[in-house]
């Protein structure tokens, strides 16, 4: 496919975009003026796909929670000895990774040498090479990593959360595995899933900056050239149904902390079996996005009477997470009045559904959610990670521009509606143990 130009003119960015012929996507966000230049090599793969059927083949292979998380880990070792982190060094770039349960994405941030970055870039993510002697010492590194979490209360209240919520769908599984899990994993099974996962038909490449888009693309293209990808279908994932019900409605959680953390979470899915496309999905999500914000942000009133109290502190979070075919509402944070807390999120979620939003503090939600959006589109890496992220899950992240000027307040409502009616709630809490932190 030629590459293709669009202009989005109330929002004045341009995003050129262009399939190879191996199937890798790319787009270019040129930022005219901006000194930083970003870049983002990502797979749409992470912490849930533990069930697939590889290339090739017809039987679904289970793999150990944790893989993709430690599949991103391994890139980084070159079969030279390649200290990828020293190169971008070298070259006065600020590289990293992440793993979500979504996706896997290797990026770097750079004002010079952008042409070298890009090159190293590519080259590592599709230079697998793990020996039993490396998997063995990442084993050990990434169980620290594991251990430290366990004593988390961000983590552990979210996990419990998660666990507590989910019966059979894979938004359970935790990104980065338990120690038992991740002993399970051998360099043959990592080349397994990288040749599933990072062929480019899987992939995308996004570009942010003051860059000559043409240049780009055929600098990619030159480095795909000598990789002899051949095309492939789209991976057949093996996501199972989520029954109705949860694990339990509420699970307790004992650490060394000295206030508790607390998260109530509703799962339902805003997706509905007779949506014409993704797009309306998209709005429902956008249209609660609004509404959560309009009942929880800190310009409410919920949240500086529970502030002032003392109930919540600057940790306090909430939204609305969608997985394919399902997906949770979590509120939540620290608080010394747990009970106080569950209260307040529970009344304020329930007086909502039965006596609506206002009109008021909804509009004022959605000026603040204009500007935020402003604010990712003059942030490259922002606007570029969003958007591979969007991509990635079916939607398009610029019509998300047009939603958040049009969507109505009953729609929110009816979406906010839809989640609490499923009735699957779960409170999960972590206490001091006795004696405090």
């Amino acid at each position: 496919m030629a590459a293709q130009a669009v202009y989005h003119q109330a929002l004045q960015q341009e995003v050129i975009e262009e399939r190879l012929d191996n199937g890798l996507t790319i787009v270019i966000f040129p930022k005219p003026g901006f000194q930083q230049k970003y870049a983002v090599f990502a797979t749409h793969y992470g912490g849930m796909d533990s069930v697939f059927i590889p290339p090739g083949q017809s039987e679904p292979l289970h793999v150990p929670d944790g893989i993709a998380h430690f599949l991103e880990h391994k890139l980084f070792d070159q079969p030279d000895e390649t200290n990828v982190l020293q190169e971008f060094t070298r070259l006065g770039a600020s590289p990293n990774a992440f793993t979500s349960q979504y996706m896997t994405a290797y990026h770097f941030t750079i004002v010079d040498c952008f042409e070298e970055g890009l090159d190293l870039l590519l080259d590592y993510v599709q230079t697998p090479y793990f020996t039993a002697e490396s998997v063995e010492k990442e084993q050990g590194i990434i169980g620290q990593e594991i251990q430290m979490g366990l004593d988390d209360p961000n983590r552990m209240v979210t996990y419990n959360l998660l666990e507590s919520l989910y019966k059979e769908h894979p938004a359970r599984i935790r990104v980065i595995g338990s120690i038992e899990s991740i002993r399970q994993i051998t360099p043959e099974i990592l080349y397994q899933c990288h040749d599933t996962f990072y062929h480019p038909s899987n992939m995308m490449l996004a570009v942010a900056g003051d860059v000559d888009p043409n240049a780009v693309i055929e600098q990619v293209k030159r480095d795909m050239a000598k990789r002899n990808y051949e095309p492939r279908p789209p991976i057949q994932r093996i996501i199972p149904d989520e029954p109705a019900g949860v694990i339990q409605s509420e699970v307790r959680h004992v650490l060394r902390v000295s206030r508790p953390s607390v998260l109530v979470g509703y799962k339902a899915s805003l997706e509905r079996p007779d949506d014409p496309d993704r797009l309306a999905y998209q709005r429902r999500l956008v249209a609660v996005d609004i509404a959560l914000g309009a009942l929880f942000n800190r310009h409410t009133e919920f949240y500086w009477d529970l502030y002032q109290d003392g109930t919540i502190t600057d940790s306090f979070r909430f939204g609305y997470t969608p997985y394919p075919k399902t997906g949770h509402l979590a509120v939540g944070g620290e608080t010394e009045n747990p009970e106080r807390l569950i209260e307040a999120i529970t009344a304020t979620l329930s007086r909502a559904c039965s006596d609506g939003i206002s009109v008021d503090a909804f509009e004022k939600q959605r000026k603040k959610e204009i500007g935020y959006f402003l604010s990712a589109i003059d942030h490259p890496a922002s606007m570029a990670n969003e958007f591979v992220l969007n991509r990635f899950f079916g939607f398009d992240y610029f019509a998300a521009w047009d939603m958040l000027n049009e969507v109505a307040v009953e729609e929110a409502q009816e979406a906010l509606q839809q989640i609490i009616a499923s009735n699957d709630r779960v409170v999960s809490i972590v206490e001091p143990m006795e004696g405090g932190a």
